[in-house]
């Protein structure tokens, strides 16, 4: 039989998907995916087509997707505009400029964007092709068709996860280009000061962008992260910035040649930033030991907290110096290396960046039930917030050493004691956020303000709500307020200069749907606004970390940097501060490997930084004028609306089947957290699966509903109002591109194939037809196995919800514009086509085995296992009960009782390994690899 090469099979694959969409004119009911992967089927049993050629055309079609994500990553960035770009910045200093120094000097000091990288399961691509896209991205490298053709090679499924030290490697990395990054908009800033202010323009210390990390601090539903882990991490981020500190110090010292004295500071500057950095390489070394051998512990400790002249605790005097040096010498470069040295202590301190904790709202509760006196029955009731609020303003400081760290066995309690011992001895300057995930009422902030004081770092720590659920959503306004009310808090948070708090669009996503949580989002910072201006808290930094991922189903845009940063907050909730006189900080995250790759290399860290700033500081003069908010009470319905069918839609035991079987066993292990939360128990729910996860098994089955899903219902309130804000509404046209992109990347009758795939006549009538009779018993065992199961019609109903409420949005977005274009992406339905033509194949490989065996590895149970896609489980389970070599067992042998037969003989089951085990791996390999490919269309993992 003649074999497919590449190019035939590419060409045959077009041919005839383009043939079976052509029969949908004539057959509404014709599902193009569905019969390509049957053709490719038969191919696959009549040899035509075997799996290299498949796995060789996979990687192809994935080579192409990567490439094309990477080309749109350099134009969202700005990379492939990075002139443009500094101009741009260079004229912002200008008019900042022209307000004079003060309010210069003001504006440049005072964080207004943050950057925080989180570790997110999104680690799908190896550092090696993210490297290799990094350089794709930039449409002006030298070196970009290298890059193409060394990705060739390289395979895309992962061996294993990453482990959390990996996930902070790549942080580390991204990290230190953010840092270069920023150095070289303060410098094109500073230049424009220097030119302004001739003589005061040293005076100045940058800090527009705040950069924190949460990579190893983070243990909200993971029980993984040790408080060691925590230490040596911070350690060795510690020692690493040192090391950074002395080499620009060393080189601006060599520079400044022209000053002695200049020099002669310097050169002991560089000298006390070796010194430290030598004590803290002492200290990360013996945290590195294995510290649950005692004598281990006792060593690292004592060593940690002994008085030593070489550590560095705080850059104070470090500061003092370099402040000296820039009076002693007029050589302007000079000069201009030692203010951006200086921005950067200021900036980061012992560390490469700030760093976030996270634990959950449980935690605080288990911590402070028994103190506060909380019954089931109680939250934040007036009397118990008063018994809270005295124990709080009261409370005595407990002293704390590495004992009391090892031995505690409360999550909330420990994480306290670790950031004091982070405080006393490794960096007694810099703050630290404390994230409380799921919060949902205001006696859990007020109980971390007692155990900050209990443990004496109240005045280095800013607590930071997260409002993630539906409910804290809804009620988050009400929740600040009653935070603010209370003195005791209000006092905090005046001393501290900062109320914090935290929103999730990720997590939001998965309890009320992606676009309900953007709008709620929103109001939710409209409230902070009225209760921070209803408080008098003039003097107090409103922050507002909003927390989002890469995905579309994840709170990240599809646009630019601009259009990222304006969804998750828009212009006109920034203007709901700004013309109350507060000031606002905007963090952002970016998450895991997808996320860091907006830094993969230092020309796209320097394009996405740059444009982070333009974003913040760009006109908001006309934001509440958006027509978005003209029509209050039409986005009001809009939002009731989506909200509700979103809901509905989570509750729909067809939405939980899709989400809990199948889907969940195609992804692949992308990070070192579980893909469920640690508390997680009983039936499934699909709220209980994390987001990214939630997201990724609905971009694999071309359906991401959480997007979409209830936009054509809204839109059909008031068409003709719809179509006018998509018109002429910036607020509606950012929020409804997500969803317009999203519809462009969705197929339903991806889904209804994969429904096919287990509807039991497809296969009796696969049997019936006559066309391959080897395989017609195999057929109808398959289709045996099918027939009590409920998933062809879970899927099937579920799709037919699904495609009248796209019938409706496909309308509504056509009507706004004319031009507006749905057609199913050819790429994408191959891939679904080739994913189910191997699925085919697994299901029929099955067979093979002996159809009476013990439970778990029957013919049978393993295809019943495998519509669910348990391969990992069938794999293990078949090894194990057919070894592929099984030695004689002699010691049989000498027993004293005999039989007629040999009790072990050696052997083995050659044929089950090579007929089925070997061929269900290799198939599901593929099957992987396809998932991988997938999420290149979304331009990330989940």
């Amino acid at each position: 039989m003649r074999r497919l090469t590449y190019e035939t099979l590419r060409d045959y694959l077009n041919e005839r998907l383009a043939a079976h969409i052509a029969l949908s004119s004539q057959d509404p009911q014709t599902n193009p995916v569905k019969l390509l992967a049957y053709d490719l089927s038969k191919k696959v049993e009549d040899r035509e087509i075997a799996f290299r050629d498949i796995e060789t055309f996979i990687k192809t079609l994935s080579d192409k997707a990567a490439v094309e994500r990477a080309e749109r990553l350099g134009d969202r960035s700005g990379l492939n505009k990075k002139d443009e770009i500094s101009k741009d910045i260079q004229t912002l200093a200008e008019q900042r400029a022209d307000t004079g120094f003060e309010a210069f000097k003001t504006w440049l000091e005072t964080p207004a964007q943050g950057i925080v990288l989180t570790a997110h399961p999104t680690f799908s691509l190896s550092r090696e092709i993210r490297d290799c896209l990094g350089t794709i991205a930039d449409k002006s490298n030298k070196d970009r068709k290298k890059a193409i053709k060394a990705m060739e090679p390289l395979p895309y499924l992962p061996k294993r996860a990453p482990s959390l030290q990996e996930e902070h490697e790549d942080a580390q990395a991204a990290i230190l280009r953010i840092q270069n990054a920023l150095d070289d908009s303060y410098q094109i800033i500073l230049g424009v000061a220097r030119d302004k202010f001739p003589d005061q323009w040293t005076q100045l210390t940058p800090l527009l962008v705040s950069v924190y990390s949460w990579v190893g601090y983070d243990i909200d539903g993971r029980t993984d992260i040790s408080w060691a882990d925590a230490i040596r991490l911070r350690l060795q981020e510690k020692f690493q910035q040192l090391v950074r500190y002395a080499q620009k110090a060393e080189t601006i010292a060599e520079a400044a040649k022209n000053s002695a004295a200049a020099g002669k500071t310097l050169k002991t500057l560089a000298e006390q930033l070796k010194a430290a950095q030598e004590s803290a390489a002492r200290d990360l070394a013996l945290f590195n030991e294995d510290l649950n051998e005692p004598q281990n512990l006792v060593a690292a400790a004592n060593n940690l907290t002994r008085s030593s002249p070489r550590r560095l605790l705080n850059l104070e005097t470090t500061i003092a110096l370099i402040e000296t040096a820039t009076n002693q010498t007029d050589d302007a470069q000079t000069r201009l290396a030692l203010v951006s040295l200086k921005a950067q202590m200021r900036a980061f301190g012992l560390g490469t960046s700030r760093i976030h904790f996270r634990l959950n709202e449980r935690h605080v509760v288990s911590a402070l039930k028994s103190v506060f006196g909380i019954s089931d029955k109680t939250t934040d009731s007036r009397t118990l917030l008063l018994r809270a609020s005295q124990l709080t303003k009261n409370v005595t400081p407990n002293p704390v050493n590495f004992a009391s760290l090892a031995l505690e066995k409360s999550t909330a309690h420990q994480q306290m004691i670790l950031t004091a011992q982070i405080h006393k001895y490794i960096d007694d300057t810099t703050p630290i956020r404390f994230l409380i995930a799921e919060c949902e009422d205001s006696l859990i902030p007020l109980g971390m303000l007692y155990l900050a004081r209990l443990y004496g770092v109240d005045k280095h720590m800013d607590i930071s709500p997260l409002f993630e659920t539906a409910s804290a959503l809804s009620n988050g306004g009400r929740i600040i307020e009653k935070m603010l009310s209370n003195e005791v808090y209000r006092d905090y948070v005046s001393q501290r200069g900062v109320l914090a708090i935290q929103t999730g669009f990720s997590d939001a996503g998965r309890f009320m749907g992606q676009i309900p949580a953007t709008l709620a989002i929103e109001r939710l910072h409209s409230h902070f606004a009225r209760a921070m201006d209803k408080y008098g808290m003039k003097n107090v930094t409103s922050l507002i970390f909003n927390t989002h991922g890469e995905g579309l189903g994840r709170g990240g845009h599809p646009g630019t940097i601009k259009d990222r940063v304006d969804y998750a907050m828009s212009p006109w909730a920034i203007r709901q501060f700004e013309k109350r006189g507060q000031h606002v900080c905007h963090e952002t995250s970016f998450q895991g490997g997808d996320g860091f790759m907006w830094f993969q290399t230092a020309d796209l860290a320097q394009a996405s930084v740059a444009s982070l700033i333009l974003a913040r500081f760009a006109d908001r003069s006309e934001a509440e004028d958006d027509l978005f908010y003209k029509e209050k009470d039409f986005s009001w319905d809009l939002f009731r609306t989506l909200q509700a069918e979103q809901e509905s839609l989570y509750d729909d035991p067809n939405y939980v089947s899709v989400l809990g079987g199948l889907g969940q066993n195609m992804l692949i292990p992308t990070g070192s957290r579980a893909a469920k939360r640690a508390k997680t128990g009983g039936n499934f729910n699909p709220r209980q699966l994390r987001a990214i996860p939630h997201n990724a098994i609905l971009q694999q089955f071309g359906a991401p509903a959480n997007i979409f899903y209830g936009v054509g219902r809204a839109a059909a309130l008031e068409p003709e109002k719809f179509q006018e804000l998509l018109k002429n509404s910036p607020r509606a046209q950012s929020i409804f591109r997500l969803v317009q992109t999203t519809m462009e990347r969705t197929n339903l009758s991806v889904l209804t194939a994969y429904g096919r795939l287990y509807d039991p006549g497809f296969w009796v009538s696969r049997a019936l037809t006559g066309n391959e009779p080897f395989l017609a018993k195999r057929s109808l065992r398959v289709a045996d196995t099918l027939i009590a199961l409920p998933w062809r019609s879970q899927i099937m109903d579920l799709t037919n919800r699904l495609r009248m409420d796209v019938f409706d949005s496909v309308a509504a977005f056509k009507a706004a514009d004319n031009e507006a274009e749905f057609a199913n992406i050819e790429t994408l339905q191959i891939l679904h086509a080739l994913r189910l033509a191997v699925l085919m194949k697994m299901m029929i490989i099955a067979t093979e085995l002996p159809a009476a065996d013990d439970e778990s590895t029957s013919q049978l149970n393993t295809l019943k296992r495998l519509q669910t896609f348990d391969i990992d489980g069938i794999l293990s389970d078949l090894k194990e009960r057919f070894p592929e070599h099984r030695a004689a067992l002699e010691w049989t042998e000498e027993l004293s009782e005999k039989t007629d037969l040999p009790v072990a003989p050696p052997g083995g089951f050659q044929h089950i390994t090579e007929a089925v085990i070997k061929p269900l791996k290799r198939a599901s390999d593929l099957v992987r690899q396809i998932t991988v490919a997938i999420t290149h269309h979304y331009d990330a993992f989940g």
